[in-house]
């Protein structure tokens, strides 16, 4: 006999948790969105500090479901600092993410 399908809360099949994305495509991640700045805060300019006041051209390999549903977007994008910059991968919610 075969593996039987495993059944939800809801007596309903449940679906798979992740979806490989082949080949992977660009998508446009908003990082002041992602990453919400403290009302009336009092920073200083640094040159070589984090860029996080731009939308970033990222890659996403990999759709995950969470416990309660919805659909997150595994993505590497990259964060400057000065004239460097590091990459970056992470979980984002799916309504966050653009086609590039």
């Amino acid at each position: 006999m075969g593996d039987l399908q495993s059944i939800g809360h809801g007596g309903q099949p449940t679906p798979v948790v992740f979806r490989a994305v082949d080949p992977p495509q660009d998508v446009l991640v908003d990082l002041v969105a992602l990453f919400p700045r403290e009302p009336h805060s009092h920073g200083r300019y640094h040159p070589f500090g984090l860029q996080m006041h731009k939308v970033v051209r990222g890659e996403l390999t990999r759709w995950g479901m969470c416990e309660q549903g919805h659909w997150w977007g595994l993505v590497s994008y990259p964060v400057s600092h000065g004239p460097k910059s590091d990459l970056v991968m992470h979980w984002i919610p799916a309504w966050m993410l653009k086609k590039a």
